[in-house]
């Protein structure tokens, strides 16, 4: 956004705060106000941030899990040693 409220109009920025105030049913129904006051999503490979986040800590989450079972194995392989 270029212009914002509070640059063009002093007034504008309350008029809006007190719009949303009297009308957070409505907005909460119609996904196309919401949007509207919610940040821009990124674009490119990460649509939405918050779907980056969980994808990154789903792969370190898988990348740690495969590790600890590495760590289990080798601490139950220690435990019980081969017998010759």
């Amino acid at each position: 956004m270029k212009d914002q409220a509070e640059t063009v109009a002093p007034e504008a920025d309350e008029a809006v705060r007190a719009y949303i105030r009297m009308n957070r049913a409505r907005l909460a129904q119609d996904g196309s106000f919401l949007a509207m006051l919610l940040p821009q999503r990124f674009e490119g490979d990460a649509l939405d941030m918050q779907i980056h986040v969980i994808e990154k800590l789903r792969a370190e989450n898988a990348a740690l899990k495969t590790k600890l079972e590495a760590v289990e194995r080798a601490v139950k392989a220690w435990g019980n040693p081969p017998k010759s």
